[in-house]
């Protein structure tokens, strides 16, 4: 079900239960009346530390340090990072950043975080608040994922969101799709990149035809209309199986420039083959030979779109 468009109330530890399923309690005093017990005044005045003493505290905390040295120990704890060996297709781009895959489990001795300083103040906590929604990349691919956390961390952080990756399985359901994207359109104010990919069963021939289930939604005209609904990105990136026409329209709806991948093409190396040893050719020619047969396909898939106009 998707969340209510009424800002939900929200706890800090829901903010750790998003991203680790963590039970942390909440940050921010509370507001609920408490009986004050009564003051000892000579223990007060006993701990009170001489003058000459508290001129020379000079004890350095986090809130002492220089803004700009806050933030950076803000996006150390806060963005999501790992040894992109254990698994290049969690990293963002050719960086150690690692998304944050809302299709998965969070556990505890894999985490990649340290949200628990947003507990530590107030002051702290809207420092360092922006950093974890707009410098981390959530990646989904079921809306269900999107909806969970939206009602978890509320419409308002869902506007510090900058950065989306969307998978659409070919078997996805289109209706809460159309809900997600409305959602996007409407509320997440902040989202100025969107990676989006169709998935297609493209096993047998037959599977590519006009009108089978497995072609997925790439070619959905209702899908890419809510999609050009946004009209906050800086950039798109759409791959996978896609219109032929979709493209062009996401440019002129959207005003944003578009990078379209034609299917799923892996990475080729940008190498002399000098350079490379026997097995590194051997692992590049298979590569290349599967973006062939790729591309192959991925124009068998759009030649059955060329009436599409959204």
């Amino acid at each position: 079900m998707p969340p209510s468009q009424k800002e939900t109330p929200f706890k800090k530890k829901d903010i750790a239960k998003a991203f680790f399923d963590l039970d942390i309690s909440d940050s921010e005093p509370s507001t609920e009346s408490k009986t004050p017990k009564p003051r000892d005044r000579n223990r007060l005045i006993a701990s009170t530390p001489p003058l000459d003493e508290a001129k020379g505290n000079n004890k350095v905390t986090l809130l002492t340090l220089p803004v700009e040295i806050r933030l950076r120990i803000y996006d150390l704890l806060l963005v999501s990072r790992f040894d992109r060996t254990m698994n290049p297709s969690w990293a963002v781009g050719n960086t150690d950043q690692k998304e944050i895959l809302l299709y998965m489990g969070q556990f505890r001795q894999y985490r990649t975080m340290e949200p628990g300083i947003l507990q530590t103040c107030k002051q702290i906590y809207h420092e360092a608040n922006p950093v974890l929604y707009s410098q981390n990349v959530f990646a989904i691919s079921e809306p269900e994922q999107m909806f969970r956390l939206i009602v978890q961390i509320g419409l308002v952080n869902l506007k510090l969101v900058k950065t989306l990756h969307i998978w659409v399985p070919w078997m996805a359901e289109l209706f809460p799709w159309l809900q997600l994207l409305y959602i996007l359109a409407e509320e997440a104010s902040g989202l100025r990149c969107i990676e989006l990919g169709w998935g297609a069963d493209s096993e047998f021939p037959q599977q590519l035809r006009r009108g089978a289930r497995e072609r997925g939604l790439g070619d959905n005209l209702e899908f890419v209309r809510a999609l050009g609904k946004i009209q906050t990105l800086e950039k798109l990136v759409i791959s996978g199986f896609y219109a032929k026409k979709w493209p062009a329209y996401l440019e002129e709806r959207m005003g944003v420039r578009v990078r379209a991948i034609c299917g799923y093409r892996r990475e080729e190396r940008k190498l002399e083959e000098r350079d490379l040893n026997d097995e590194e050719l051997k692992f590049e020619k298979l590569i290349r030979e599967m973006n062939e047969k790729e591309l192959q396909t991925f124009m068998e898939y759009q030649q059955e779109t060329e009436d599409l106009i959204p």
